[in-house]
């Protein structure tokens, strides 16, 4: 029988030897790169930390960091027919070899189950990170297998559940931050991953309704962000049907992925940021833009909490004009609006220090 791991003291210990479990370790991920942002704050903290993830691009890892990628066909045997339990054994000889003292599992939940026969055996608690509003048999059972579960909201856990606890986001206001010259904004952003949920067609109907309230007034949209699925890129194909359908050739431009690095520059040069999506949870995007100072208008109940100071910025409705109307008024607003006091809605509340924080402050509990 192995030893259970005497845990540090998580506020004040840097000896801790941590495991995390993610999709992707890639600084320049359109999507994901916050997952190797999330590591390095933890890394400050942490004697160790054994990263297995299932994709690894361009990332510089600190010295105390080590990435592994899960390889769900090891020498070419599926996942469920016998490749399992190699990878089960990979990474229970990789944990003790590592000796971690506990694991924090990043939104990547199966690997609640998949590892379970190897946390039990080396008594790691685990931590779950999930935050969307689906609800699949996989996370029920993920459930199952933790330790505890942290999300941003209570919409981003929708099981009832004494082990669940509310955190808020994560977000890199070290990146995120203030443009640092007065800059003139203009144009219309939606940032984030092309697909069925976000609502793209209800934006289009929205921008021919906010043209005909505005025929003098010069307004575009930017859209930001890639498919990545097959489902996605059909999406993407009627949008480009609606866009000509509606007439918005010159008032919409889909731009495309960009990395990161470059999104607070994106943030920091519009007017305002369109958030509609059917998500479930509170979207990073809108806290990102929040950061960079840009207003915001969005449908997401998930975040009228966080926008409580500022009641105009949510409008619970899929009606496109009733949104072009109040579009209209937010435009006309828009000089009203202090950017350091949008982001004071982030900081201390949603920022990565504070997320990192609220991980230690659960592992020690655990």
């Amino acid at each position: 029988m192995n030893e259970p791991r005497a845990f540090p003291d998580a506020a004040t210990s840097s000896s801790l030897r941590l495991l995390v479990v993610n999709f992707e370790m890639d600084e320049r991920s359109p999507v994901l790169a916050w997952q190797a942002g999330v590591v390095n704050a933890l890394a400050q903290r942490c004697a160790r930390v054994l990263v297995l993830t299932e994709r690894i691009g361009e990332y510089r890892a600190p010295a105390n960091v080590s990435v592994q990628r899960l390889n769900v066909r090891p020498a070419g045997i599926p996942y469920r027919v016998g490749g399992c339990l190699i990878v089960l054994w990979q990474c229970f000889s990789l944990m003790r070899a590592h000796r971690v003292h506990a694991c924090f599992i990043h939104m990547n939940h199966p690997w609640a189950y998949r590892l379970y026969p190897a946390f039990r055996r080396l008594r790691v608690p685990v931590l779950l990170w999930y935050a969307h509003g689906t609800v699949t048999p996989s996370l029920r059972l993920a459930l199952k297998c933790v330790s505890r579960v942290i999300t941003s909201t209570p919409e981003g856990f929708r099981i009832a559940s004494p082990k669940v606890r509310v955190i808020g986001q994560g977000i890199d206001t070290e990146r995120f931050r203030l443009p640092a010259d007065t800059q003139v904004r203009q144009d219309l952003i939606t940032v984030g991953r092309l697909s069925r949920r976000k609502r793209l067609d209800l934006l289009f109907e929205t921008m021919a309704q906010l043209k005909a309230l505005l025929p003098n007034h010069r307004v575009h949209l930017r859209i930001i962000g890639a498919p990545l699925t097959a489902d996605d890129n059909e999406y993407v194909h009627e949008l480009h049907a609606k866009k000509i359908s509606l007439g918005l050739q010159n008032l919409v431009e889909f731009v495309g992925a960009v990395p990161q690095t470059e999104l607070p520059n994106i943030y920091g040069g519009a007017q305002l940021m369109l958030n509609v999506s059917e998500t479930g949870s509170l979207d990073k995007v809108i806290l990102e833009a929040l950061a960079c100072g840009c207003p915001i208008l969005t449908s997401n109940p998930a975040a009228r909490e966080t926008l409580a100071a500022y009641p105009e910025f949510f409008m619970a409705t899929d009606d496109p004009k009733a949104l072009a109307h109040r579009l209209a008024t937010l435009l006309q607003r828009e000089s009203a609006y202090q950017p350091a006091a949008l982001r004071a809605l982030v900081s201390g509340r949603h920022d990565l220090n504070t997320y990192a924080q609220q991980i230690f402050h659960h592992l020690g509990e655990i």
